[in-house]
């Protein structure tokens, strides 16, 4: 399944109490007995149920491995796989130069950290580029840790960068407040909810990680890590990162924070 499209399952064996034999709402004497056991019985289903959606914990998450690729060898798989012309080319290089990720953020903030060449470039030692939308629960999920370790490397070199899609601006505005966002978010493709199927295949996101592979529906979170500008051969996170991965690469790049 796609982020934000699983489904949660809950096991009784889980519930942290158990529910006793009772003959006498099995055997209720009269009429006035079976009222009486199906107000017990529903009352004690209505505890369990609400027991399960307070305790249960997410059991959906979509961590993923850290895998690394040379993205020339992605471009030119594209290449030869679909009728492009030299024009097209033109434009599909420079999305592979993540131009997705240059820009004004949702904040105001001037956003280059991948176009040395162009005005307000700044490097890093450490780029993550993400791709979120504002109903993906598997990004909800993610935004704790990237606010972890921003704090925690940022002044050290480390720099995040979102790019929000299939997403209506003033909503994920909304849950990059709630979230606590400290890094910058740039607009992406903006479309309700219930229409966003009609432009699914539309991105440069889409592109990128169909030619990877990747089969989920709409492939929120996708992150790309970049090691000291070297945008040819990224890491990538086709899910949620895994925190041990991603931090033995900060602290490889960057030193173990003090």
């Amino acid at each position: 399944m796609g982020a934000g499209e699983s489904e949660q399952e809950f096991e009784l064996l889980d519930l942290p109490f158990f529910i006793p034999f009772r003959e006498e709402i099995v055997k209720p004497a009269g009429r006035g007995g079976i009222i009486s056991a199906f107000r017990e019985v529903s009352m004690i289903l209505g505890l369990v149920l609400a027991m399960m959606l307070q305790q249960a914990p997410a059991n959906d998450h979509e961590y993923i491995d850290i895998v690394r690729i040379n993205l020339p060898e992605v471009y030119n798989k594209y290449i030869s796989e679909h009728q492009v012309t030299e024009a097209q080319k033109k434009e599909l290089q420079e999305l592979f130069d993540f131009r997705d990720f240059v820009g004004k953020a949702m904040d105001g903030r001037s956003v280059n950290f991948t176009r040395p060449n162009d005005k307000g470039y700044k490097p890093s030692k450490v780029l993550i580029m993400t791709y979120v939308a504002e109903w993906c629960k598997n990004c909800n999920y993610e935004a704790p840790y990237l606010k972890e370790i921003y704090a925690k490397y940022n002044s050290r070199g480390l720099e995040i960068v979102g790019r929000s899609e299939y997403s209506e601006v003033d909503k994920m505005k909304a849950v990059l407040e709630r979230w606590g966002t400290p890094f910058p978010v740039i607009t992406g493709s903006v479309v309700a909810y219930n229409e966003r199927q009609k432009i699914r295949m539309e991105t440069f996101q889409y592109l990128l990680r169909n030619t990877l592979g990747d089969k989920r529906t709409w492939g929120t979170p996708f992150s790309i890590i970049v090691i000291n500008g070297d945008l040819k051969n990224p890491y990538i996170v086709l899910g949620e990162m895994k925190a041990d991965q991603v931090n033995a690469i900060l602290e490889k790049a960057i030193g173990t924070a003090q």
